[in-house]
């Protein structure tokens, strides 16, 4: 009897560790890197994939891989970012409005609309955690555009 009660424990306490660390700050499925090369063979048949990617976020709260992905480009490009939207034009205020769901012929006019905010948007050195809500609302006041 009491081996039963330590296998079941040891299996669910493996089981409650597995879900902690599939939250981490990793990325897809919890590599730590962005290697591309990591991503270059096909383990879609192993075992370890598919449950990691059945299983790999469960319980993780408010994850949200589409939103880390886009922080990600803001934390890393913003010096970029900055120095284009005070010229109103550049080829990350091109990837931000791709981003941000806007169609191609949006595009141009989402850069203006990004200068022309330029000051509230871009007031810290650092990016700020609510400049995609900013630029979300900026856009639902602006009608002519179509972001998704």
């Amino acid at each position: 009897m009491n081996m039963k009660k330590i296998l079941f424990l040891t299996f669910f306490f493996t089981l409650c560790i597995s879900n902690i660390w599939a939250c981490h700050k990793g990325g897809p499925m919890g590599f730590a890197t962005n290697d591309p090369g990591g991503f270059s063979l096909d383990i879609t048949l192993s075992p370890t994939y598919s449950g990691a990617s059945t299983l790999g976020t469960l319980d993780c709260k408010n994850w949200d891989y589409t939103l880390y992905k886009k922080y990600h480009f803001l934390n890393s490009q913003w010096f970029y970012l900055n120095e284009e939207a005070s010229k109103g034009k550049g080829e990350n205020l091109v990837a931000l409005a791709q981003i941000m769901g806007c169609e191609d012929k949006n595009q141009s006019s989402f850069s203006i609309l990004i200068h022309k905010n330029y000051v509230s948007l871009f007031s810290n050195s650092e990016p700020p955690n609510d400049f995609f809500n900013k630029i979300e609302i900026l856009i639902s006041n602006n009608p002519t555009y179509y972001c998704s």
